[in-house]
């Protein structure tokens, strides 16, 4: 059984929805099956192996221990590198009724971006639809040739993607806290979160 993308924790008068999907654009060429973090992260942990037994190698002679030893290192590098450099960036919404105030935070591996609003500007929490197209078919066609000539197939790649979203109003500017591939999963998600605000946001909660 598949985990939601999405966490959501309600302490007093604060409603806390933390998740990891929240895009809304297509994604890189770089397809996520054929370019992830689990593959940045072996990468990550095999250029340091590379560099460490370089310099080992110049000061003593590699034995079986050695390798075994390179072989826990690698395991170790890997989960530190796709747990603390190659993680996923996580939007965290909090609902704050006590200080009247709805904060997005976007944390990155690197920096974090904090945006702030007034709960009592918050007009509606809404579902929303986004559809992408490919910027240049011509460039996806020939793409796509090159790649079966050479037996391969890209998922997904060239596709129109679609994006259901939960999104706040806030009097027209509407910033994305969560997005879905599907609108049962976005509709899960709201529901969810609609039933945690309903305490202390009845009127809100009526008017979605």
């Amino acid at each position: 059984m598949n985990e939601k993308p999405y966490q959501i924790e309600r302490k007093g008068n604060t409603v806390v929805l933390k998740t990891t999907s929240f895009r809304t654009e297509r994604r890189s060429v770089l397809h996520s099956g054929v370019f992830n973090r689990e593959l940045a992260s072996s990468l990550a942990a095999g250029a340091v192996i590379l560099v460490q037994s370089f310099f080992f190698a110049l000061y003593f002679r590699i034995t079986v221990i050695y390798l075994i030893a390179v072989v826990f290192l690698f395991a170790a590098l890997f989960i530190l590198f796709r747990i603390y450099v190659f993680r996923e960036a996580v939007l965290e919404t909090v609902f704050d009724n006590e200080k009247g105030t709805v904060t997005i935070s976007l944390k990155r591996t690197i920096g974090t971006s904090v945006k702030s609003y007034s709960l009592g500007a918050l007009r509606a929490i809404r579902l929303g639809h986004v559809s992408t197209q490919p910027d240049n078919i011509d460039a996806v066609r020939l793409v796509e040739r090159v790649a079966l000539q050479h037996g391969t197939v890209i998922p997904g790649f060239g596709k129109t993607e679609d994006f259901y979203t939960v999104e706040l109003d806030f009097d027209g500017e509407k910033p994305v806290i969560f997005s879905a591939g599907d609108r049962e999963g976005a509709v899960s998600m709201l529901t969810e979160l609609k039933s945690s605000l309903s305490g202390f946001l009845p009127d809100l909660v009526r008017a979605v």
